[in-house]
């Protein structure tokens, strides 16, 4: 609240400055009156007043002794003044009246004179030792009568002297009144925005300081003081930052007007520290640090990193969860490390089932991006419209059905990140020009927007197909292939290494034991050798679901080969009657369903012999239809 103390200039106008501030509706200001004359020692009020009314001589003592607080003066006027010389005129008849009042320089006396018709000496006066030497010199040049302010009047009165009391009109009071309750509400509104810039500094966890270019604080708060070991009651305002946290780069930034960051102890606990220049109009006023403790912000970044991980952006495999010691999995993983210290493109290349998701999330977690989003999407189990719209994201509006709102999509989600895109040789002819450009400018544009968005995404690209016989077809583009493929790695069948394949079985019949709450089953010789001669052209995948379903039939404490043979394993994969074509999109619907029902296979089978994916082979399927 904003106190107003209005100082009455005479008695006469008491009931009028009460009625006036009795109609102030506001109830962040108040108002106080009281009758004092002269430069005595002020009373309690003044000090406890924000704002404070008075006139003549009472103003100027309270400038003089309160230079932070906002005093408003009643200003007297000349026809005030020349009010006051008509009344002596008329009760005393002189022919000499000496004018003593603030600022009595600037009055006309040549033209009071002839206005008057009497001679007028002006003394200027600001204090009761002024006011006394001006008495002095009236009389003495021959002064009738004194004409000034409530002071000059009670002086006049001790020694006998004639004189008028100047009074003020009721508009230039009212005026000041008016003054004084335009300044208060001005001071709540500054009030307010300093409280609320106040309160957002004092709800940060950081310890926040401002300094002028001289290094002196402008600004803190709360957790500054806290930091500094000081009371906040203390004033730290105007004193060097130096004194109290020594070593910050304040100087340095403010000459160089850019950013720094580092790491520093201070009271034996280490600090990340940013320190910005604070620039108005090209000109650098000072510096804003932020000095934030580094067990909060490796608090938040753990608090971060679960909820990416509720909402499934990150990576749940590390290079440990690959199994094997084979020389051609230690040299696929070798590579994959190397690729995973470089920021560029990977494309990982391998039949259905070898891991090449495992190696993605892979590269991924031993990368500088590790702590940043990992985003996986399957590439064919997407048609090309929600597919688009998945991968870039869209505005409220952009198609019958958007969501309010619009969506982000995959690739603002892995901003800073990895976007892993599965079975890329499934894309779209029509959405490839689109991820390039993505790659290209590091930049997308939503469905239905007008404006790209920058992002910063390393892609690892995964497929089982051939792409180079799919750019012979022009069923991908060329130049998308070379972005992605800056970097290879080719994941290596399970026939290639046929020694890693109890090490699998082991881990995967370990892992449906304790899902069905069974004992391990141990192989005899033979069984060991059936696995391990065995193609397992479903690779790690068809592993993993003949070992579930061993755990699943299996009563028995030792497996042996023929257990094995009685659920279809054999010591090399049956190879079909007849070739399968090396065109396939030259085979006709009818040739399939022969193959399908000739071979007894499924069509998952079928797909991996022909090399292409099941969507792919769909598609060609439906398009024998057509």
């Amino acid at each position: 609240m904003v106190q107003i103390l209005i100082i009455i200039p005479y008695s006469q106008v008491q009931d009028k400055m009460r009625l006036w501030a009795e109609k102030i509706r506001d109830p962040a200001i108040s108002v106080q009156t009281m009758h004092v004359y002269g430069t005595s020692n002020p009373p309690e009020q003044y000090r406890d007043a924000d704002i404070i009314v008075a006139r003549g001589m009472t103003c100027s003592a309270l400038r003089r002794q309160y230079p932070e607080k906002h005093i408003i003066e009643i200003n007297m006027t000349s026809f005030d003044v020349l009010d006051a010389i008509a009344e002596s005129k008329r009760r005393y008849r002189p022919q000499k009246v000496a004018v003593c009042m603030q600022s009595a320089s600037i009055m006309d006396a040549a033209s009071l004179e002839e206005l008057s018709g009497l001679k007028i000496l002006a003394y200027d006066v600001t204090n009761e030792s002024q006011l006394e030497e001006a008495l002095r010199e009236g009389q003495a040049a021959g002064a009738e009568v004194f004409v000034g302010g409530l002071t000059l009047c009670q002086q006049c009165s001790k020694q006998n002297l004639a004189c008028t009391h100047i009074k003020t009109s009721d508009l230039t009071l009212e005026r000041a009144v008016s003054e004084a309750i335009s300044t208060a509400q001005t001071i709540n509104q500054e009030r307010t925005k300093t409280l609320v810039i106040q309160s957002v500094l004092n709800n940060t966890p950081d310890a926040i300081f401002a300094v002028d270019n001289e290094g002196c604080i402008t600004a803190l708060n709360d957790q500054a003081c806290h930091l500094c070991h000081i009371p906040a009651q203390e004033k730290m305002y105007g004193k060097k930052l130096d004194h109290y946290c020594p070593d910050i780069e304040w100087e340095q930034v403010i000459l160089s007007r850019t950013e720094s960051e580092k790491l520093q102890n201070f009271f034996g606990s280490l600090y990340f520290v940013r320190c910005r220049p604070i620039l108005m109009d090209e000109n650098c006023a000072g510096a804003l640090i932020t000095v934030m403790a580094a067990d909060k912000i490796r608090a938040a970044e753990t608090k971060i990193r679960k909820e990416l991980t509720t909402k499934g952006l990150t990576a749940k495999y590390s290079f440990d969860n690959i199994i094997g010691v084979s020389p051609a999995l230690k040299t696929a993983l070798s590579i994959a490390y190397k690729y995973s210290q470089v920021d560029a493109n990977v494309l990982l290349v391998g039949e259905t089932g070898t891991g090449k998701e495992l190696f993605a999330h892979s590269i991924h977690r031993a990368s500088k991006r590790s702590h940043q989003p990992f985003v996986a999407v399957n590439c064919a189990a997407l048609p090309e419209n929600l597919l688009e719209s998945e991968l870039f994201g869209y505005v409220e509006g952009a198609f019958s059905g958007a969501s309010k709102g619009g969506k982000i999509g995959l690739f603002e989600l892995a901003h800073k990140g990895t976007i892993f895109l599965d079975e890329i040789g499934e894309l779209p002819i029509a959405l490839q020009a689109k991820l390039l450009r993505a790659l290209q400018e590091k930049e997308i544009r939503r469905i239905g927007d007008d404006r790209v968005i920058p992002v910063d995404v390393r892609v690892i690209s995964a497929t089982n197909i051939d792409i180079e016989k799919q750019i012979a077809a022009r069923e991908f583009r060329a130049d998308l292939f070379y972005r992605l493929n800056l970097l290879n790695l080719q994941a290596p069948p399970l026939r290639e290494r046929s020694e890693d394949v109890m090490a699998m079985a082991d881990f995967f019949l370990r892992l449906f034991g304790q899902e069905y709450k069974k004992s391990i089953p141990a192989f005899s010789p033979k069984a060991i050798a059936l696995l391990q001669s065995y193609s397992w052209p479903g690779n790690a995948r068809e592993l993993r679901n003949f070992c579930e379903k061993l755990m699943v039939l299996n009563e028995s404490p030792v497996v042996d080969d023929v257990q094995l043979r009685n659920m279809g394993l054999r010591e090399s994969h049956p190879q079909p009657a007849e070739p399968i074509l090396e065109q396939p999109d030259n085979v006709s619907r009818e040739q399939l369903v022969q193959l399908l029902s000739r071979q007894k296979l499924k069509q998952e089978d079928l797909a991996r012999m022909l090399g292409v994916s099941r969507t792919t082979l769909w598609r060609w399927a439906k398009k024998q239809q057509q």
